[in-house]
This record gives structure tokens, sequence and C-alpha cells, in this order.
């Protein structure tokens, strides 16, 4: 049987294009739309994206927050931008202000994040409230490890990060002392300790009249797992205890307000006073 010659064999590509060649001039305006139309759908699928991803990244430097306190002593904005891949954040993204806000708003060190606002040039300012140091809380167990130290807090007892903070530095803060205080998260989680709660929020009211009054350390009594229950004492840098009571703002039935205790400490009170009944001086039965 005789092969079929190159010449004679089917070629059906070859068939098509020349039936196409040969199609009426209408047909000649369908290759140029179709290619049109392919460009613009694989611009949107794969080049708008690959554009958007190597010119409009955020660039660290460009990115402007709100003026770090002194107490603070690392860079907020590197150590964000590293941690959160921010470089791989598009300008173009329209969810680009939601994720950066989010990624500052997981810093320890960062209360909340008030705006995110994309300027002209590639250029970003991110508004931010801080977290203020209030106090250092002695802790028998961290993380699990029986270990004994100090781990600083703000106003909220948020626990804060530890490497940022020098032994001298933490002595400038209240020292809080509570039965069986524990911490087994990580800087940014609140203490799981209702008398840590309440004496954070008492060190935070007392921090700026701190020297002025002498107060050394903050001591929690009475039932700890009740911010309403735990009660407070304060130590004086020579070593006299002042019955403080509630927390500010969560004062029993009766008992003097925040503002008439600490008159009372700024008038000056004698050592074994219990400022619960402020104005009518009452010494502790030691």
């Amino acid at each position: 049987m005789a092969k079929d010659s190159p010449e004679t064999m089917p070629r059906p590509i070859r068939h098509i294009l020349r039936r196409l060649i040969k199609a009426p001039a209408a047909l000649s305006i369908l290759w140029p739309a179709l290619l049109l139309c392919g460009g613009y759908v694989s611009w949107h699928q794969w080049g708008a994206q690959h554009v958007a991803t190597k010119f409009y990244l955020i660039e660290e430097q460009k990115i402007q927050i709100t003026a770090q306190p002194d107490y603070i002593p690392l860079d907020i904005v590197h150590t964000v931008y590293e941690d959160a891949a921010i470089d791989r954040i598009s300008l173009l993204d329209s969810a680009a202000t939601a994720k950066i806000a989010s990624a500052f708003g997981s810093h320890p060190w960062v209360r909340d994040v008030v705006s995110v606002r994309k300027l002209p040039g590639g250029n970003l300012d991110v508004h931010l409230n801080y977290r203020k140091p209030a106090a250092t809380v002695y802790v028998t167990q961290h993380r699990g490890e029986e270990i004994t130290g100090f781990l600083p807090v703000d106003a909220d007892a948020v626990a804060l990060p530890t490497d940022d903070f020098s032994p001298s530095l933490a002595d400038q803060y209240l020292k809080i002392y509570t039965p069986g205080a524990v911490f087994t998260g990580n800087a940014g989680d609140v203490f799981d300790n209702k008398g840590v709660i309440a004496a954070a929020k008492l060190a935070a009211a007392l921090s700026a009249y701190q020297k002025r009054i002498g107060i050394e350390s903050i001591s929690v009594y009475g039932d700890v797992r009740d911010t309403l229950n735990a009660q407070l004492e304060l130590t004086t840098s020579d070593g006299q205890r002042i019955r403080w009571g509630s927390a500010p703002g969560e004062e029993s039935p009766g008992e003097s307000t925040a503002l008439m205790k600490l008159q009372a400490l700024l008038k000056g009170v004698r050592p074994g006073t219990d400022l619960r009944y402020a104005g009518r001086t009452t010494a502790l039965p030691y």
C-alpha cells in the first residue's frame, strides 16, 4: 500500500489559515479586536498586578509616625516594617491602610492607631497613641517558668516588652506586689490578675506625684480575684505604710474618692493612715 507523500498528508492548521486568508474582509477586523480583548484581559489579570507590585510597594523611609516618647528605645517603624512584611503591601491595594493600621496596632508599645493617611509621593502618615509604663509587677512565674522578677505594665495592666527596660529604668516606676502574681502571656497581653489590674490603675494615677509623695510600692491584699474587692496599700521610701483602699473609680459606698485621697497625701499624712476615710484620719491597727 503506497504511503501518502508529505504534499498529500492532511494539514488542518494550514487549511484553516488558508480559509481565513480567503475569508471576507469583514473577518480582517476580528483579529485586531481579539488581540485587543486578549491584551485587556491579560493586563487586568497579570500586568496591573505586576506593575503595582513593582512600582507601588511601600518604602520604610516614607512611613511617618507620631513622635515616639523617650521611654520607647526601639525604632517602631523599622520593627513593624520588618515583622509585618509591610514591604509586600501595595499602595494600590484598596485595603492597604487597614493592613498598615493592623500591623502597627499589633505592636505592644502601641495603644491604638488613630489614623493612616496616604500622601503624595508614596508617603504614609500614621497617627499612633502609645502605651506608657505605669509600674513594674513582681512575678513568681513567667510563661510557665518558675522565675522571680519585675515585669513592666501600663495603666491597663498590659505587659510591656521587658527587653526595652534596663534595671535602672525599671526602678523609676512604682513596684506592685500581689500574692501569687504569675504571667503566662506575651508583651501586649493583659495580666490575668484583678489585683494587678487595680494596682496598675492606681500606679498610673499616682505617677505624676510619686517622687513628691515618696511612694515606692503598691501592695495588694483582700480578694485579688475581684477588682472591686482588691484593696491597695502604699509603702513609702522610708518603709511607712498607708492604706489606700479600692482602685480609683471603684470605691465602696462611703469610701473617699481617689481625688480626696490624693489631696490628703499631698498635704501630708501620718504613717498608718487609712485614706479610705480621708478627712477623718484613722491609723491602721499595726
